[in-house]
């Protein structure tokens, strides 16, 4: 009668053992994973610790009001490697990594758009960027700049947000364009899942290392960018933060309007695509037309000072497709916040 119990705790016991050895060389490789990643890779930027945590953050230039660049969803602040030159031109340029990506360090759950924007505000006193502030914010990183301007605003004298999510999205879109979402009860639980698989060494398993040439004079921009959102820490972070993204949609939504703070919104001008469904091109030409002319010029009327600027030879990614527009946007907003007299935001 023992025989069989026996013989089933023994299988239990090994399977227990064999998971406890997997987790413990699943560790020890990602570690040495990250290691040889700092090796690979090194950091661009400065670490910065915002209380038992470090933020990484990279800043040029001088002059007030200093431009803060937040980047779009499954971007590192190093995809503003492009831009920030050409604002370091005329005033101080900072961009930098939201926590569990580019070369910042996790941050708990969950990374809402406020949470974002507390850890920004945390770094830029710590990296003593004194304020005010101008906030360019890419797609995702549009949410954040608004959430930034309704907690802090006396920190913010201006936005120009670039193709910046809006919080009727998932209300106006069509299907193919937002996916399921999971239960809030299971929230926790997926990022858990996320983060545990990062840990140990699942994620970077599966996940290749992009290409990167070995002398650092050769890496283009895009080639150390995509290099940054294959680490496994930047996977699990990004997938967590789009678990939460109807809570950040509803603090953008909460964070209210912008006053007479100038602002320019940067729209893209190019349509989402053709399918050869009819059907779904109809939807996409819809939608299309709902995006630029409500949604995006909804945005623009959260400032007195709001102006929007359709970039006709762009779509959805204008730091990359027209880096110069968005200098352009930047720097008259810059140029409106030093001479406040200006009732609106010079071309």
């Amino acid at each position: 009668m023992g025989g069989p119990k026996r013989v089933l705790r023994r299988v239990a016991g090994f399977v227990a053992g064999f998971l406890l050895l997997c987790l413990v060389v699943g560790t020890i490789y990602e570690a040495l994973g990250r290691q040889r990643d700092q090796e690979r890779l090194p950091r661009i930027g400065q670490a910065v610790d915002i209380g038992g945590r470090t933020l990484n953050i990279y800043c040029s230039g001088a002059g007030t009001p200093a431009v803060i660049f937040d980047a779009g969803a499954g971007s590192p602040g190093y995809s503003w490697a492009g831009i920030q030159p050409q604002i370091a031109r005329f005033t101080r340029a900072c961009w930098y990594d939201r926590a569990g990506e580019g070369w910042s360090e996790a941050g708990p759950f969950p990374r809402t758009s406020a949470a974002i924007a507390r850890d920004l505000h945390e770094l830029l006193v710590r990296a003593r960027v004194p304020a005010p502030y101008v906030l360019a914010g890419h797609s995702f990183g549009g949410l954040t700049a608004r959430v930034y301007a309704g907690r802090y605003p006396t920190e913010v004298a201006g936005l120009v947000l670039i193709e910046a999510a809006h919080e009727d999205e998932p209300l106006r879109a069509p299907p193919m364009f937002v996916g399921p979402k999971p239960p809030r009860w299971l929230w926790r639980p997926l990022h858990l899942l996320f983060m545990g698989a990062a840990r140990v060494g699942i994620i970077r398993l599966i996940t290749p290392n992009a290409p990167l040439p070995t002398d650092p004079a050769q890496r283009t921009r895009d080639q150390i960018v995509e290099a940054l959102r294959h680490r496994p820490l930047f996977i699990a972070t990004t997938n967590s933060s789009g678990l939460v993204a109807p809570d950040s949609y509803a603090e953008a939504r909460a964070a209210g309007g912008l006053g007479d703070r100038p602002l320019i919104v940067l729209t893209r001008g190019q349509p989402f695509g053709h399918d050869p469904d009819p059907s779904i091109e109809r939807e996409l030409s819809t939608y299309f037309r709902v995006w630029v002319h409500e949604l995006q010029a909804q945005l623009a009327r959260l400032s007195t000072r709001g102006r929007q600027i359709i970039v006709e030879n762009s779509g959805h990614g204008i730091p990359e497709e027209a880096p110069s527009e968005v200098a352009a946007a930047i720097r008259s907003v810059v140029e409106a916040v030093r001479a406040p007299s200006t009732r609106t935001p010079p071309r």
